[in-house]
């Protein structure tokens, strides 16, 4: 394992903000089913790691982390194998991300008056259009980290998540994808000729790596296409991008750009986007744990 692989796989850094502002000791937990991040608030900052859930390493580890915090929010799809003590607040997980992104996004000036749609790239994708405090679920796709995993496990079952994101940074996708150009070298209408045709059409083409990059995109570029238009149809133009799967993975962030805006959407990745929801639920736990209780 290379040492960016390590990183991605057992990610740690710490987000040094005054906001959002958080009490040392408060702790977030976002349990996805692809990966599992932690938000822990300190002196020096918010403290944030992730581990791949089915690292089995991973309970004990969460364990530890809610055992010595003060109060716990926990969101996520498997938030219910984190212990349910009377230090925990669940919180409901668009909610929580959407709570988490408009005050990182707040802490890094790009907050603004004006709504958004959310993307909450996760094991899947979901939707929610977010104008202040008020928060509307627009749906979602089954497309997300979890659909790439699992397409790209039967390719080759040994890769791990942080190997195969790795690997479709190195690959080139144009060695797998059949392109506009290939049919129509100058584009055809307002379809301009580097845009895909098929994804993956070229079965007997490319490597490990070149086929890893074709998933890719085509997880960007329709994920983008039904975010822009849920985008259109709640009268935005603006996507704001977060979630595990937003995480480190800039193939996937430029894919998206490129295909929203074809569409006359922006996009735009929130701060620290796979620890939105973590953040944000820790948010709510302290607002609804007495001060004597932290």
């Amino acid at each position: 394992m290379t040492e960016r692989e390590r990183v991605r796989r057992e990610h740690n850094e710490l987000w040094q903000s005054a906001t959002p502002a958080l009490t040392p000791g408060v702790v977030g937990v976002d349990a996805g089913m692809t990966l599992t991040k932690v938000a822990r608030a300190s002196a020096g900052g918010i403290a944030l790691a992730w581990y791949e859930t089915n690292d089995e390493r991973a309970g004990a580890r969460i364990a530890a982390e809610v055992e010595s915090a003060s109060c716990v929010g926990v969101t996520g799809a498997l938030l219910g194998a984190v212990h349910d003590g009377e230090r925990c607040v669940r919180v409901q997980e668009i909610d929580a991300a959407a709570r988490g992104v408009l005050a990182l996004m707040e802490s890094d000036g790009r907050a603004g008056s004006d709504g958004f749609v959310m993307a909450l790239l996760g094991t899947g994708t979901a939707f929610a259009a977010v104008r202040g405090e008020n928060v509307t679920h627009l749906g979602g796709t089954p497309l997300g980290g979890g659909s790439f995993a699992g397409i790209a496990r039967r390719v080759d079952a040994s890769l791990s998540y942080a190997g195969m994101i790795a690997e479709a940074e190195r690959g080139n996708r144009r060695h797998v994808d059949a392109m506009i150009s290939d049919i129509y070298p100058e584009g055809i209408g307002r379809v301009c000729p580097d845009l895909t045709a098929a994804h993956l059409a070229r079965s007997r083409d490319g490597s490990l790596a070149d086929f890893l990059a074709g998933l890719l995109n085509l997880h960007g570029e329709n994920i983008a296409q039904i975010a822009a238009s849920r985008a259109l149809i709640a009268g935005l133009r603006r996507v704001v991008l977060t979630g595990g799967f937003a995480h480190s993975n800039p193939e996937l962030i430029a894919s998206m750009t490129a295909t929203a805006a074809l569409f006359g959407v922006t996009t735009e990745l929130a701060p620290a986007p796979g620890f939105a929801g973590a953040i944000g639920a820790a948010l709510v736990a302290a607002e609804n744990t007495p001060v004597s209780a932290m």
